[in-house]
């Protein structure tokens, strides 16, 4: 039989317990809360050595800058977003290799920011993995359309929107005959599959189609051949670049007097416009996405500018792609509610009316389960025209009509 001090320092001893464990509890859920939650990671696929590699680091820097931003701000579902990133040189057998390892080292999504060959590429990972992709930059149809594309979304404008928009032009110019210039790229071999027949289509003829290696450094033989021809105009199909840039400086000495046509590359690439000789690029059309009338580029151009500095040139196709790329994946998180793959694909495709900061101001993106790619209607372009060297204005013979 216990004694009356034995029964109480019992009592005391099981009340002592008892805070303990209340206290431990309490403890252990205190430092629970206090853990941080896990990041949501994002990858991204890039060039930073290859024929992609001018526009893919314009890209990848506005991206990074939105992910600075969504972190300042608190993440997304309140957890931090953490960027990885794998280059593939612009050479699109790399690149599933690459997304997969991205996906393994845990990635709900993959921006695909390299050349549009690689995107086209990566598609069937994409969809085996079922982890989405969207291609910020990349203008190849196919990336957004039967088979495999389930998992692959694309922003911009596609090309054969670019084919519809000179196919009409060149129309209204009375342009007859065309000599097509291209570098030696897998990702402008499948444009130039996509783009060259809408134009064929309208009534041109193709006289000359010329091309040459990303390396070269004397384009004069190719561009001869094109001026035997005597086309009416002449269409530069390139990633753009220095090779570009040769191949206008060589076309301004030896067919000055023809129109001249491009793709977006070197409209969009503000660093190689000082490698081209004086007027060298003068009367150049090209295929904007930045318009003047809407005031999201104006406010990405600022905050661009603050975040860069000396980095940043001016506001390209590239940089606000980049950016809203990013914007419709973060929101896709948030309406999916978890950083869960297949409900973020989900998300994607109810993502309707997207105002981005490329486009006229009315313009907007949108997805369904059955469009892959997003942009809605022609108003993502603009043609402009270049002049002392620098995109001056609008083209003032053909735009697409945007309401």
């Amino acid at each position: 039989m216990k004694t009356p001090n034995a029964e109480r320092r019992h009592r005391l001893w099981k009340a002592a317990a008892v805070v303990a464990l209340v206290a431990g509890a309490v403890l252990s859920a205190t430092l629970t809360q206090a853990q941080p939650k896990p990041p949501i990671v994002i990858g991204m696929l890039e060039d930073t050595s290859g024929g992609a590699s001018f526009y893919s680091q314009l890209t990848a820097n506005a991206v990074k800058v939105a992910v600075e931003e969504t972190n300042a701000k608190g993440g997304i579902l309140g957890r931090q977003i953490k960027l990885i990133g794998e280059s593939d040189g612009n050479n699109p057998s790399q690149a599933p290799a690459l997304v997969s390892r991205m996906i393994q080292n845990g990635a709900k999504v993959i921006l695909l920011n390299s050349g549009s060959a690689s995107a086209v590429a990566s598609k069937k990972t994409l969809l085996d993995q079922k982890v989405p992709g969207i291609a910020s930059t990349n203008i190849d149809t196919r990336i957004g359309s039967p088979p495999d594309h389930d998992y692959s979304f694309m922003l911009p404008n596609p090309i054969t929107d670019i084919g519809t928009i000179y196919a009409a032009a060149f129309q209204k110019m009375g342009l007859k005959t065309l000599a097509v210039i291209s570098d030696d790229s897998p990702t402008i071999a499948g444009i130039n599959g996509l783009l060259l027949p809408k134009i064929q289509a309208a009534g041109v003829t193709l006289v000359a189609q010329e091309k040459a290696p990303l390396d070269a450094n004397d384009v004069t033989a190719q561009i001869l051949r094109l001026k035997e021809k005597n086309p009416d105009a002449v269409l530069v199909s390139s990633l753009g670049g220095q090779l570009e840039v040769l191949f206008e400086n060589t076309l301004y000495q030896q067919m000055r007097r023809t129109p001249r046509f491009s793709l977006a590359s070197i409209g969009n690439q503000p660093a190689t416009w000082a490698l081209a000789q004086p007027n060298a690029l003068d009367g150049l059309v090209y295929v904007a996405s930045v318009a003047s009338d809407n005031p999201r580029s104006a406010a990405l151009t600022q905050l661009l500018s603050a975040k860069l500095g000396s980095k940043f040139k001016a506001l390209t196709a590239y940089e606000a792609q980049g950016y809203d790329a990013f914007q419709i994946v973060k929101l896709a998180i948030e309406k999916a509610g978890v950083d869960d793959p297949v409900l973020i694909k989900a998300a994607i495709e109810k993502i309707s009316g997207f105002k981005p900061s490329f486009g006229s101001a009315n313009f907007t993106v949108s997805f369904s389960p059955t469009k892959h790619i997003g942009t809605d209607g022609l108003c993502g372009l603009v043609l402009m025209q270049f002049k002392g060297n620098k995109p001056e204005a609008p083209w003032n013979t053909y735009q697409a009509k945007c309401d």
